[in-house]
């Protein structure tokens, strides 16, 4: 090749490289261009004479100026930002929701036992009463909207998961069609590099990492991507799809779905992380279920304690209490706390019923029943599995005769109970999910409808004998249980109670000395009918009666409240106590009510329910904040990636317009060459005329 082969490939290449340079200005803008660059070859050297002379040189490809680390980090730091960004924006929403006077539990509480306790000032006070209920009242309603809501944003989360996948199908759809694309360019251009298709998938993937965290292998000329754990997403120019289905516990909730080329399909919920969708299950399993089931330990823990403390009161009616708010295992609601699984063998002939029988040991955890054989007895068993840490309880099954028959057994305070019906339906490997607190927010409401009924008054009421000489004292008695005669330790003659809770007759204690006593029933006072005996010591505190019918302290005394005898009697000096027939005026379980508040109830007697709540807040609090710091240090991590990835391939115009002076100073330099070898050829021309 010659002087003028020589120019006419610097005049080639050189335009290449100015259209390439141009592209490159023209795409400046595309936050998704790779810019590109001209690959020039030397031509082969040509034996001349003394020497070798080259040849020119040719443009060999036009390639993508690309790292594929960077790429890959820009992907892995997209997913992280997307998965905690959307996290925190609704964990934020759960936080306001809950902290916020208007919408929080905190100003409720504070409202109902405020009542409570001025409502004690004036016992026989109507009006106080009423303001009493509507506190009630309004302290359910307002855990009725608070679960509601957080139930509603629940099932938002549920409509993006649907969303998501939809655009997860469509991106994957998208990358398996480019990888076809790309490998049918690169073969027909014998084995050139479709840049801006390489572009477009690079892209692609980079939206799906917005999605859901992903992981890439080269496989030829394609790009093979898999979620989860291992699911092949796209393999070559075969793409699968991600679909929801609603769980198979009937929670409302959706499972995530990988949906092969053959229409087979896998629930990976438990294995998708990153991304938004990432983001919305950790927000939905760790968060929202965390919290409603927090609020409905604490409307259970709330009902059941005032309505346990109302029924050891008497009403303004004269009647031992009753309940002020829905009873926590009334009708339905102990079924509803159990879901069987809608893939167990028999699920409509299977009924398994949870009633809450200690608040002081309730969890907010979700528990899992299996269906087990643990001892090959003929007989199948129980696993109880704590959602919360795995912790197992197993449970032997005992044969039941009867369909009505029953075996129960507790487990956290939550008492399980299967009947022989559903027993003759379990198959091994059956399981059922229990949610003892899930609806305890929905199911709270205002049983009681007439401010008479706040029992407000003690059942019994003592008092010493005009006659007295010593310095004996009673106090006013407590009561621990409301019970009638076959509740007790005794079975007198005459009947103790007239009705649960109700004294027929008054109890008469006598001192026969200063430490000596003998307890009687006195419907008769001429003729008192003796319970027990005792003794005291003298200046302390004395009960008389067992705290329960276990009680080993002083057993066998057990009558279902106390009183206690102090000071210094002596011999003749009585005591009485009797029902507290007109104790309209009396205010003790009025306070009782009040001291409710803070009472440590919950947590195995370790908290109190403003506590509870307090720690609610806190916890979301924290977690709200650190999702902050999450975010922020993410997208910190992925603008770092993103201008890596940018100083490498993004289109840097200064550069560009040095590289347009330069190829074009190239274009004009190899034009004079031409131009001279034109020159020399016509002067040749020139001599042989």
């Amino acid at each position: 090749m010659g002087l003028l082969g020589i120019g006419l490939s610097g005049l080639s290449n050189s335009q290449t490289a100015l259209q390439v340079t141009g592209n490159n200005i023209a795409n400046a803008d595309l936050p998704s261009y790779s810019r590109q660059r001209v690959e020039v070859e030397t031509l082969p050297e040509q034996l001349r004479g003394p020497g070798f002379i080259g040849s020119g040189s040719i443009v060999s490809d036009i390639t993508r100026v690309v790292d594929q680390f960077l790429v890959t980090q820009v992907r892995l730091d997209t997913a992280s930002f997307n998965s905690l960004d959307i996290f925190n924006t609704n964990i934020d929403q759960v936080d306001s929701l809950l902290a916020d006077e208007f919408s929080g539990l905190g100003p409720a509480i504070s409202n109902f036992f405020a009542a409570i306790e001025a409502s004690a000032q004036d016992p026989t006070s109507e009006p106080s009463r009423q303001v009493v209920l509507a506190e009630a009242d309004g302290l359910a309603q307002r855990i009725n909207t608070l679960t509601s809501r957080l139930l509603q944003q629940s099932d938002l989360v549920n409509a993006q998961m649907s969303s998501l996948t939809t655009q997860v199908s469509t991106l994957s759809g998208g990358i398996a069609a480019l990888n076809v694309k790309i490998a049918d360019e690169i073969g027909r251009s014998g084995g050139g590099q479709p840049n801006q298709l390489l572009d477009q998938r690079d892209e692609l993937l980079r939206q799906l990492a917005e999605l859901v965290s992903v992981t890439t292998v080269q496989n030829g000329n394609s790009l093979d991507v898999f979620i989860g754990n291992g699911q092949p997403l796209v393999i070559g120019g075969d793409a699968s799809m991600l679909g929801v289905e609603v769980a198979p516990n009937e929670l409302g909730n959706n499972d995530i779905t990988f949906v092969d080329q053959n229409g087979v399909t896998q629930v990976i919920t438990s294995f998708i992380s990153g991304g938004k969708l990432g983001g919305l299950l950790e927000f939905r399993d760790d968060v929202i279920s965390d919290v409603v089931n927090s609020l409905g330990r604490l409307s259970i823990g709330l009902a059941d304690s005032l309505n346990q403390q109302n029924s050891l009161g008497v009403d303004l009616d004269g009647n031992i209490g009753g309940d002020i708010f829905r009873d926590i295992n009334a009708g339905e609601i102990p079924g509803q706390r159990v879901l069987t699984d809608s893939n167990n063998s028999d699920p409509s002939n299977q009924s398994v019923i949870a009633t809450i029988a200690d608040i002081t040991q309730l969890t907010t955890s979700d528990y899992q029943l299996n269906v087990i054989d643990n001892n090959a007895d003929g007989v199948l068993d129980y696993q109880i599995t704590r959602k919360s840490d795995n912790a197992v309880t197993v449970v032997n099954g005992v044969a039941l005769a009867l369909p009505t028959d029953t075996q129960s057994f507790t487990v956290d305070g939550v008492t399980i109970t299967i009947d022989g019906s559903t027993q003759s339906a379990l198959a091994n490997n059956d399981r059922f999910y229990i949610r003892p607190t899930r609806s305890g927010g929905l199911d709270m409401a205002v049983e009681m409808t007439r401010v008479q009924e706040l029992a407000y008054a003690a059942p019994i009421v003592t008092d010493a004998a005009s006659g007295n000489v010593g310095s004996g004292l009673i106090t006013p008695g407590v009561m621990l249980e409301i019970v009638d005669d076959a509740g007790t330790d005794f079975a007198p003659a005459n009947p103790l109670y007239s009705a649960p809770g109700i004294l027929a007759s008054p109890l008469l204690i006598r001192f026969t000395s200063a430490t000596d006593y003998t307890m009687y029933e006195a419907s008769d006072p001429s003729a008192p009918e003796v319970l027990f005996s005792g003794t005291i010591i003298p200046g302390q505190n004395n009960n008389l009666f067992s705290n329960s019918l276990t009680d080993t302290t002083i057993p066998n005394r057990y009558l279902g409240f106390q009183a206690a005898i102090s000071g210094i009697p002596q011999a003749g000096d009585e005591f009485t106590i009797e029902f507290n027939a007109n104790g309209s005026s009396d205010n003790r379980n009025a306070v009782a009510l009040g001291a409710v508040r803070k009472a440590d109830i919950l947590d195995g007697g370790s908290t109190n329910f403003e506590n509870s709540y307090g720690s609610l807040i806190e916890e979301v609090g924290t977690r709200s904040a650190q999702a902050d710091v999450a975010r922020d240090a993410a997208q910190s991590l992925l603008l770092q990636s993103q201008a890596s990835r940018d100083s490498m391939s993004g289109v840097n115009l200064d550069e560009e317009a040095a590289n347009l002076i330069k190829f074009e100073q190239s274009y004009n330099a190899s034009a004079q060459i031409i131009s001279i070898a034109r020159q020399i050829f016509d002067t040749l021309l020139g001599i042989l005329r």
